[in-house]
C-alpha cells in the first residue's frame, strides 16, 4: 500500500516501509521484501524489525545495513551477527538520501537505548519507530529500554515540522490525528 510518493507499507511483524526512488531503501525488517534494496535502516534491533533481515540481506549482497550502535549488543542478542555491510548512525551527522527523501537521525534513546527515528524535514516525513504512535508511545518496560528518556523522546519527536508519521506498528497519521493525552509516561 502506498503512504506518500515513492513510500509503500508492508505489514509483517512491524511496519516495514520500502522507498522505491534512486536509493532503494527499506525502513526496519519486520516483512520479507522480495525486491532489491540498497540501504537498510533500522529504528532499532528488536527481533520483530529484523526477523527478515538476513533474508532480504542475502538476496542484496551489496546493501548497507544503518543502526545505531547502542543497538549492536542487542542484535547480537537477537542471533544477528554485525559485519561489514552494517553502518553505524550519528545523529546530526548521518543523512540518508534516497534522491526525493532525505532522511536524517534522530536519536530516541527510550523503547531501546538506541532507538532512532528518521525525518525528512523538506517533505515533512517522520518514521517514528516504536517511539510514537497515534494513541500512544512505544513500551519502555524491555531490559533495554530507558524509561526516564521517553517523555524527552516523545517531546522532541512532537517538535518536528512533520505531516504525516510513519509508526513502526499501527495505521500512518497526521499531526492533528495524535492524541496527546495519551503520550505520556
Amino acid at each position: 500500500m502506498e503512504v506518500a510518493d515513492k513510500i509503500s507499507l508492508f505489514k509483517g511483524e512491524c511496519n516495514t516501509y520500502y522507498i522505491d526512488d534512486k536509493v532503494k531503501l527499506l525502513v526496519d525488517a519486520g516483512f520479507d521484501y522480495q525486491g532489491k534494496v540498497d540501504v537498510i535502516l533500522l529504528t532499532h534491533g528488536h527481533e520483530d524489525h529484523i526477523k527478515y533481515l538476513g533474508a532480504v540481506m542475502s538476496r542484496n549482497p551489496e546493501c548497507q545495513v544503518f543502526i545505531s550502535l547502542k543497538e549492536v549488543e542487542l542484535l547480537n542478542k537477537n542471533g544477528v551477527e554485525v559485519g561489514k555491510q552494517f553502518k553505524g548512525l550519528y545523529e546530526g551527522k548521518t543523512v540518508i538520501d534516497t534522491g526525493k527523501y532525505k532522511l536524517e537521525v534522530i536519536e530516541v534513546p527510550a523503547h531501546t537505548r538506541g532507538s532512532v527515528a528518521f525525518w525528512d524535514g523538506g517533505n515533512k516525513i517522520l518514521f517514528s519507530g516504536d517511539t510514537i504512535f497515534k494513541d500512544g508511545i512505544g513500551r519502555t518496560d524491555f531490559p533495554e529500554s530507558v524509561p526516564d528518556f521517553m517523555e524527552n523522546a516523545v517531546t522532541l519527536l512532537l517538535g518536528l515540522d512533520f505531516e504525516l508519521v510513519l509508526p513502526g506498528h499501527g495505521k500512518h497519521f497526521k499531526p492533528e490525528d495524535i492524541e496527546e493525552d495519551k503520550l505520556t509516561t
